[in-house]
């Protein structure tokens, strides 16, 4: 894939995490408002804790645009990579909450235990998964960065 076509996919792979949190959303509206079985945990509370993921996911779409069409740099097209990156790590986690709460749900309705079961596991070794990578993937532009300055240097 040629970096042409890649910027556009770039863009087009925020429909995931925005799915992940309408996703989110709506099945925590369904356990909190609806059978009231949960309640929100983020300390901004609810409702408002449903613009703390858009809070990361709109600018992070408005700067990844800004750097694949509007800066034309060497390393743009990589922090773009990151950026998209992180936030659909965000998005996985917000998919991993709605799975947390439908299994909430499944709990409340007496039924099988076994969705709940399989997400706190996979948020568990997703998240450390996801958080490892960003900081290996932040080591190796950095290094990158350093060698490509002392290159100019000399």
């Amino acid at each position: 894939m040629n970096v042409e076509k890649m910027k556009p996919f770039l863009l087009y792979l925020y429909i995931v995490p925005f799915s992940c949190w309408a996703l989110d959303v709506i099945v925590t509206l369904y356990a909190i408002d609806v059978l009231h079985v949960a309640r929100e945990t983020n300390p901004l509370g609810w409702p408002f804790a449903v613009f703390g993921a858009l809070i990361f996911y709109i600018p992070a779409l408005i700067f990844t645009h800004m750097l694949l069409f509007k800066i034309k740099n060497r390393l743009s097209l990589w922090i773009a990579i990151l950026i998209t990156s992180l936030a659909l790590g965000l998005g996985i986690m917000n998919l991993l909450a709605g799975l947390h709460n439908i299994g909430v749900v499944e709990i409340y309705a007496g039924g099988n235990t076994l969705l709940y079961d399989y997400a706190e596991f996979f948020s568990n070794v997703l998240v450390q998964i996801f958080f490892w990578t960003m900081i290996f993937a932040l080591i190796v532009l950095g290094i990158k960065e350093i060698i490509a300055q002392t290159a100019r240097r000399l």
